[in-house]
């Protein structure tokens, strides 16, 4: 099939599924500026060391992770359109609380309110996607579902990069001051607003696969399966990959900031990214669609683990550039392949579960990046003294490149039975 098939195949999908593309561009616009700008925004604004900056956002991903793994059922037990309201109003709270807070008491309290609504947004619409799809259609629906992912992504470059020029001194808004990074804020609080009213229309796809609905039932049936565990191994390899990404929003921006000049358009660079992402994610499904995903995803990991090294060996834009071309090309080939194997190894009604359950090992790791990030910072690229970052991206893809390696290994133990069981 070309991809002008896929698209027809695709429009004959019920209206919720295009409900959930456009609420997942919303969202994506409004998680990703937040993402990439908050620890920005703490050092700039309110005075933060690298370390603390680092922590406040570690801990804060930590949350998230560690709701989405609590989320995944109670989003199976209320269903869909009950789930995603929540989550909406959640992120449009606590975004809007963060956009007009004044001091770090309002930071803290916004990003605890967002929690909720990032996290249950995360397992909901990946399992809508498949619970509104036919096994026809999922592997492009979901390779479509990633490109619309970047292309909020994709928004973070000028939005950022613009803001920053254009409100450079703050900007009044309802008698409010407000800081260039709050005014980045303010549209992700409009989107997240957008996506309380596109979550009221849509209707759940189908009664969840068992008549209890209490999470806790849930929870124990999921478990139970043995598929599961073989697929939590094999996302727990994954997480070292994960976490390269969060490098990417947590430890490069400064570092360019610091390596290149405050004026160094950071996030118009990164952009590279979801552009390529966009480009490639229709093309290498088309190409790969006939192909088991462990070996696709593992490639895709190799690619986006020696992606760092391009820093490890040179402080220039232009190994900036290759790092995150490189990363991009991994992303491309691992990451709709996950989304799409963790939502059809589930069983009907579970999905969402799956998805959250899934979060764990990057749960366990995410503090980890955030203080590590602040400390590597501190440590190799303060704002001041001497510096030595190709040292600090050097031990950050060592950590990384454990992990496809580990998988080429292990290869025999996971696949095999995990296709097995799926």
């Amino acid at each position: 099939m070309s991809v002008k098939d896929d698209l027809r195949a695709l429009a004959r999908s019920p209206r919720e599924l295009w409900i959930i593309y456009a609420m997942k561009l919303l969202e994506s616009v409004a998680y990703f500026t937040v993402y990439t700008l908050l620890a920005i925004f703490l050092t700039d604004d309110h005075g933060f060391t690298d370390t603390e900056a680092g922590g406040v956002a570690g801990t804060w991903l930590t949350a998230i992770s560690l709701v989405v793994f609590i989320s995944g059922f109670v989003a199976d037990a209320m269903g869909v359109r009950r789930a995603l309201l929540v989550a909406a109003l959640s992120t449009a709270v606590g975004r809007g609380l963060l956009t007009f807070a004044g001091d770090t008491m309002g930071i803290y309290t916004a990003l605890v309110l967002s929690v909720w609504g990032i996290a249950c947004m995360k397992p909901t619409m990946n399992a809508a996607v498949r619970a509104y799809t036919t096994p026809a259609t999922v592997s492009f629906a979901f390779s479509l579902y990633y490109v619309v992912m970047n292309l909020g992504s994709l928004s973070q470059g000028p939005l950022i990069t613009e803001f920053r020029e254009w409100f450079k001194a703050g900007h009044d808004v309802a008698g409010v001051h407000l800081s260039s990074s709050q005014m980045v804020f303010l549209v992700g609080f409009a989107c997240s607003v957008v996506n309380v009213g596109l979550a009221s229309l849509l209707r759940d796809a189908a009664a969840p696969a068992s008549p209890q609905a209490n999470p806790l039932v849930i929870a124990r049936e999921v478990m139970k399966a043995r598929s599961f565990w073989l697929f939590m191994a094999f996302v727990a390899l994954l997480t070292m990959v994960r976490l390269v990404f969060q490098h990417a929003h947590l430890t490069w921006p400064k570092y360019s900031l610091r390596a290149f000049g405050e004026d160094f358009p950071f996030a118009w660079y990164w952009s590279i990214n979801p552009a390529m992402i966009i480009v490639l994610t229709p093309i290498v499904t088309a190409l790969t669609r006939h192909m088991r995903p462990y070996p696709v995803i593992v490639i895709g990991a190799i690619l986006s683990s020696l992606s760092v090294f391009a820093m490890a060996l040179s402080t220039t834009i232009t190994a900036s550039v290759v790092f995150i071309v490189t990363l991009s090309l991994g992303e491309a080939l691992w990451s709709p392949r996950l989304y799409e194997y963790t939502a059809t190894i589930a069983p009907r009604g579970r999905e969402s579960s799956y998805m959250g359950l899934a979060e764990v090992p990057l749960f366990l790791a995410k503090p980890v990046v955030g203080f590590f990030s602040g400390w590597a910072l501190t440590r190799w690229m303060p704002e001041e003294g001497a510096r030595n970052p190709e040292t600090m991206w050097l031990v950050i893809g060592l950590m990384t490149i454990a992990a496809p390696v580990a998988m080429l290994f292990l290869r025999r133990r996971i696949e095999a039975p995990a296709t097995e069981q799926a």
